[in-house]
């Protein structure tokens, strides 16, 4: 065990001593195990700020990781509009990441109970560690969770925001779905123009600072992804502004706009999604250290910290909540787009009867 040592996959991870803390890394969409570039610069990070006291054992999650580009063989309509979500490759890779980081967890407390968890997810293995949090008590045992560019991050989120730049407003592209679906299907016999009508008052909604945060809380946890409130003193969220997977509001009005696809808004947007460098996180690392390092330091003195302790650390006043800023400008253009087409379908109504 220990941080130079090989991390060993969460299918084997019964196989290991305890340890003071169970670190997870779970790799982003695409990227090859164990970790991914991005999860393997937070793991060197924490080594590098570790006081050696204590021990660590470091585990993986084995799961698909599939691509989002996936996501364009899904119908946009579908997506939006379905009763139910089509399946996609996509968020059926995230689901099962989800199932199988739940079942490590619960196993990892009935193996280890006097051990502390960190958790560290880069994109969709973000998505899988958010949806863990919620329907877990890992909470009580956490010692720290990093996730960068989280398609489920939203704003009003149980989590702390220490780095990155995206706007108080951003919401990711699992999070934004669940929301304009759930809106989109209130009514259960309402037509398609019905259901444009509600994506259209939501999204205007986003632009004036007027989300229905209760909505979306519910939506959250109906989803299975709302981190609860144990969890925020140790939680640390990381967005960039403009990534399409986190902050993904802009993107998808271009989308709806018929301006751009998602292969475009993919393709253009990774630079910003693969740059959650040490540089970008070194804020939220340092918090997650000084945590993980107490609580190796209270154990080699024989007083190990109980578990759901927490401590006191400098945070941000966020104030308050502001939802849809940038993407205000092109909700005129959905609309717009909707109009136009039922006054087409008017016209050729009207000729037809000629």
């Amino acid at each position: 065990m220990g941080w130079s040592s090989t991390p060993v996959s969460s299918d084997r991870a019964s196989t290991m001593g305890c340890a003071s803390v169970m670190f997870v890394g779970v790799r982003g969409s695409g990227e090859n195990p164990p970790y991914g570039d991005t999860i393997t610069s937070v793991r060197d990070a924490l080594a590098q700020k570790w006081r050696g006291k204590g021990s660590v054992r470091q585990v993986y999650l084995d799961y698909p990781a599939a691509d989002p580009h996936t996501l364009q063989e899904a119908s946009l309509s579908g997506l939006l509009f379905d009763p139910r979500m089509p399946p996609t490759e996509y968020f059926d890779s995230a689901a099962l990441g989800a199932k199988k980081l739940i079942a490590l967890l619960n196993a990892e407390k009935e193996q280890c109970p006097d051990e502390w968890v960190v958790l560290a997810g880069f994109s969709q293995g973000s998505q899988a560690i958010t949806q863990a949090l919620a329907q877990t008590d890992t909470p009580q045992r956490l010692a720290g969770a990093i996730l960068a560019g989280n398609p489920d991050h939203y704003p009003g989120q149980n989590v702390q925001e220490v780095s990155g730049d995206a706007d108080r407003t951003a919401i990711g592209m699992a999070a934004i779905l669940y929301y304009l679906r759930e809106r989109a299907n209130t009514t259960p016999s309402a037509n398609r123009d019905t259901q444009m009508r509600a994506i259209i008052e939501a999204t205007l909604g986003l632009s004036q600072n007027s989300i229905n945060q209760s909505a979306l809380d519910a939506d959250m946890a109906r989803a299975g992804a709302a981190i609860p409130a144990e969890a925020y003193p140790e939680t640390y969220s990381v967005c960039m502004k403009g990534d399409p997977v986190c902050d993904t509001a802009p993107a998808l009005t271009r989308i709806l706009t018929l301006q751009s696809t998602w292969q475009d808004e993919l393709n253009q947007g990774r630079p910003i999604h693969m740059s959650y460098t040490r540089t970008v996180m070194e804020e939220s690392l340092d918090r997650v250290a000084q945590r993980i390092n107490a609580i190796s330091a209270a154990e080699a003195k024989g007083t190990p910290l109980p578990h759901g302790s927490t401590m006191t650390l400098t945070t941000r006043d966020w104030g308050p909540l502001q939802i849809g800023v940038a993407i205000g400008a092109s909700v005129v253009g959905i609309g717009a787009g909707w109009l136009l087409g039922r006054t087409s379908r008017r016209r050729h109504r009207r000729r037809h009867v000629r």
